[in-house]
């Protein structure tokens, strides 16, 4: 066999597999939490319906402002039918420490209680905790250390805006 046999052996081996694992997908019971029909039909309209109370501190309006980018296709609901409470806390440790007893490693703990409430009745219709953990490195040169501590806190935040809203999508998307 030539190389341009095997060649094409493999592309149609590919496509073959390929295919078996889209048709085992559909057949699993897989619905896009976006689409038209399924769990999560109107997930996007549903979400248009919350609104996101303030988050305290610096990091909280980081986060606020990442939810309202994920929530709101154009405006923020005038009537909003659920109200989203979020709490932040971050906590970091140290990590591999050398002999002279300084850090040359970090992490960063971000966790996000939330709650998800009827704003007709006051009611807790659902809710959960965000967690995020990010670790890096402690610089020596201060402006450095100082922005990769702010990028961990902008990845953790970015991670629990996305889970926070995949979350209230799933939950929303059920018909509650």
């Amino acid at each position: 066999m030539s190389s341009s046999d095997l060649g094409l052996i493999r592309r149609f081996l590919t496509r073959g597999l390929l295919a078996l694992a889209v048709s085992a997908t559909a057949a699993c019971g897989f619905q896009p939490l976006y689409g038209d029909r399924g769990v999560g039909a109107g997930a996007a309209e549903k979400l248009n319906g919350v609104e996101i109370a303030s988050i305290p501190n610096r990091e909280g309006q980081k986060l606020r402002n990442l939810l309202i980018d994920r929530f709101y296709e154009s405006s923020r609901p005038g009537n909003p039918r659920y109200r989203l409470d979020v709490a932040l806390t971050a906590t970091e440790q140290k990590l591999a420490l050398q002999k002279d007893a300084s850090a040359v490693r970090a992490q960063l703990l971000v966790n996000a209680p939330y709650r998800l409430t009827d704003t007709a009745d006051g009611k807790v219709v659902f809710a959960s905790s965000a967690r995020s953990m990010i670790s890096y490195n402690i610089l020596e040169q201060h402006y450095a250390g100082v922005l990769t501590v702010e990028n961990a806190y902008d990845r953790a935040l970015q991670e629990i805006s996305n889970d926070i809203t995949t979350r209230v999508a799933m939950h929303l998307g059920r018909g509650s």
